[in-house]
């Protein structure tokens, strides 16, 4: 049954030692925020109405909420609240512990939470709290995403298939289905095969072993013996470990590892929702890819409140989230932005068409994708384009027309001079290159004309201009958001699974909010004396 809390002060009380907790620190903001807004009764619906009294979500909520920003397992965060006043103040304790709480109970509970989707409320809580006070409002959002390390190890090809067969085994044994005979008979043990790892016979060997009994078992655990939807699931992950890395041997009769990257390759059997991913060149992360809004707000003026969480592996793109961010944002709060200000990632004519299907009414503003060229070559912003007679000049004054041109499928033109005008050109060099001995000639140069240059050619005048330049500037204001969620925890995942890391964003994202409202002064100050009894 449902525990709730008593207004008693314990005897540990009297010499008020919560007084000299500072009041603007994090522990006394999240102590004002559960003490206005997660009561007790809230969540009568998690617990029968008979039975052992339970702990109080009023204490566990915040907790989660804590030990996310100060980066502590489920075993620290219990010591924490047992042993640390600050905690004890923040979770609104007596100093004497009588509360007492396992780590276990904390993945219980957050287990209900997910189930309950209480994160996601949670959010939505703070984002109601900022509109009774005003501070939110629907003219325009900025949306930016960044890299979440996974919980889970990357792990290598031989690796991969082989704990994806163990898998399938153990849950063909759990559901009572005999397995098939192999040739290895060690993937109950989870140590590597006791092989000379140092000799590429031996891995190779290894490998022929492992697709081997991967072959066998897809093939077994068809018709009678296909098992349940979990058995399902593990077969097919096998299918997919063993044909995204291997190819046919054209030296012998077996397989080989390919020396390619699969598009969407799995990286790892614990958790196979994670992804190789880049920010930037430089910046690899196996894992996930968080996507926020965020209101566009000066500081002086209000809170920056993120208004929508989304989560994706590691390799999605930054643009494909925003529709579903911009319907999330407008059930959290009740509207859709204006417009949502991004960088080139937001301005391709997919993401902003995929926008308009679901919003019509908010618009990206975002640069225009540059056009891609090879690097010292003429870019395709050199050559004049006159819309109106459908022709394109180079930058040696050569003219083509492409109105008359059959368009691809995608409805897009190519122009193309002829070769032996580029070949007579004396600015080749620098717009197709030069010959290469052994090679074939470059060239000649050919543009690609959209069936939207009209308004791509529009889009980039109008962000070349001061006004578009200087309201730009407002979307570097996302990175002090980002810089808070660091902090918070949110570039580490926790768990694993696409649902938990969502579940883990929300939280730090409600945290970060509770956090900015308490900045701008909308709570209430804390009280001082601790809620510790429970009954």
């Amino acid at each position: 049954m449902l525990g709730r809390r008593t207004p008693q002060t314990a005897f540990a009380d009297t010499d008020e030692w919560y007084k000299r907790i500072p009041p603007g620190s994090v522990w006394a903001q999240v102590r004002a925020w559960t003490t206005a807004h997660i009561h007790d009764a809230d969540y009568q619906a998690w617990y029968a109405e008979t039975g052992r009294p339970s702990i109080p979500p009023s204490f566990v909520i915040p907790l989660l909420l804590l030990a996310l920003r100060q980066g502590w397992s489920d075993r620290e965060a219990v010591e924490a609240a047992f042993y640390d006043d600050r905690v004890k103040f923040a979770l609104g304790l007596s100093r004497s512990p009588e509360i007492q709480i396992d780590r276990s109970t904390l993945c219980k509970y957050r287990g209900r939470v997910l189930a309950t989707d209480t994160d996601r409320a949670l959010l939505q809580q703070t984002l109601r709290v900022a509109a009774d006070a005003g501070l939110l409002g629907a003219d325009e959002d900025l949306v930016d995403s960044f890299m979440v390390a996974g919980a889970a190890t990357r792990q290598g090809t031989l690796t991969l298939i082989r704990r994806a067969i163990a898998a399938v085994l153990r849950q063909a044994a759990a559901e009572g289905i005999v397995a098939p005979s192999l040739q290895r008979t060690d993937y109950a043990e989870r140590r590597r095969p006791a092989i000379a790892w140092a000799d590429a016979a031996a891995r190779y060997a290894l490998l022929q072993q492992l697709v081997g009994d991967s072959t066998v078992v897809q093939a077994w655990y068809t018709g009678d013996r296909v098992g349940s939807p979990s058995l399902q699931q593990a077969v097919a992950l096998l299918a997919t470990v063993t044909t995204q890395d291997t190819e046919a041997d054209p030296a012998g009769v077996g397989v080989r590892i390919a020396e390619r990257v699969a598009e969407d390759r799995v990286i790892s059997t614990v958790d196979p929702a994670m992804r190789h991913g880049r920010k930037t060149t430089a910046t690899k992360v196996d894992g996930y890819k968080s996507h926020q809004l965020t209101q566009s707000v000066p500081p002086a003026a209000g809170a920056r409140l993120i208004t929508a969480v989304a989560v994706t592996p590691a390799n999605a793109a930054d643009g494909a989230p925003l529709p579903d961010l911009v319907v999330e944002r407008a059930a959290l709060t009740g509207a859709a932005p204006a417009q949502v200000l991004g960088d080139t990632a937001y301005g391709a004519t997919t993401v902003q068409t995929a926008v308009t299907a679901v919003a019509p009414h908010t618009a990206v503003v975002a640069p225009v994708p540059p056009a891609t060229n090879q690097a010292g070559r003429f870019p395709k912003g050199v050559f004049s384009l006159d819309l109106a007679a459908q022709t394109l000049t180079c930058p040696q004054g050569t003219t083509v027309a492409y109105g008359m041109l059959r368009p691809r499928a995608d409805g897009v033109r190519v122009a193309r001079w002829a070769a032996a005008t580029c070949a007579a050109c004396p600015l080749r060099a620098q717009c197709v290159g030069e010959p290469q001995p052994g090679k074939r000639a470059p060239g000649p140069r050919s543009v690609t004309i959209r069936p939207d240059e009209a308004a791509l050619q529009a889009r980039r005048a109008a962000q070349a201009t001061p006004a578009w330049q200087a309201h730009y500037r407002l979307r570097s204001h996302v990175e002090h958001v980002q810089a808070q969620q660091s902090r918070h925890g949110g570039r580490q995942g926790r768990y694993w699974g696409l649902r938990k890391n969502l579940g883990q964003a929300r939280l730090v994202a409600a945290l970060y909010n509770i956090l900015e409202l308490a900045r701008v002064a909308v709570l209430p100050p804390p009280p001082l004396r601790p809620r510790e009894t429970y009954v």
